[in-house]
């Protein structure tokens, strides 16, 4: 869906030469990463009014893509997958958080051991390099570490206001946990990928 109305609207720029013909694909890519994170935004929007959570969906999306962007994780194999797996993840991190602060179980020492957890994969993976966009050394090198200072900055952040506004602190905790974790699956994945091609060629 959203890769064909990108193409529809970059065919109808270009009949209207306001775009090159030649230049068409480079903004159909253009397009899609619009859509897509527009599509996104009120996703979040969406699940964080049902939540009612709707300030800190805001700050969960700006984390989320803002960190993402630096780490790298899971991207699947066409938007609506990317979409869906997002939409799944965002609701599990604001269901936890509402579970986490109307049960009160939740504990600061759970909060740190996340956050822990979460910045030690962060720091031992990233950054998790998309096949669909290479990086060469230098920009390797510069997101690991914009990658690790983020969730270092956002783990001392959440620790601080945890006295003031345990929600918004646990949802941060949360948010860099989803982040971890999708960086494992998607260190697996490519691990299985490796080890699968290593057998056909023995084979």
């Amino acid at each position: 869906m959203i890769s064909e109305l990108s193409k529809r609207i970059s065919l109808f720029l270009c009949r209207k030469r306001i775009i090159d013909y030649n230049d068409i694909e480079i903004y159909k890519y253009g397009f899609e990463t619009i859509c897509s994170t527009l599509l996104g935004f009120i996703i979040t929007i969406i699940i964080g009014t049902i939540f009612q959570m709707f300030l800190l969906s805001i700050m969960y999306y700006i984390m989320f893509v803002t960190i993402r962007q630096f780490t790298g994780g899971y991207h699947a194999k066409s938007y609506f997958k990317c979409n869906l797996t997002f939409s799944v993840v965002t609701m599990l991190v604001f269901s936890f958080t509402k579970i986490a602060v109307y049960t009160k179980v939740y504990m600061m020492l759970y909060h740190i051991l996340f956050l822990v957890l979460s910045f030690m994969i962060v720091w031992y993976y990233i950054p998790v390099e998309n096949e669909n966009k290479p990086l060469d050394q230098e920009q390797k090198k510069k997101n690991r570490h914009i990658g690790i200072a983020l969730t270092a900055a956002v783990s001392v952040v959440s620790c601080a206001i945890y006295p003031i506004s345990v929600q918004t602190s646990i949802l941060m905790a949360f948010t860099q946990l989803s982040i971890a974790v999708l960086i494992v699956i998607t260190h697996n994945e490519k691990g299985s990928e490796k080890d699968e091609e290593d057998e056909k060629y023995d084979t």
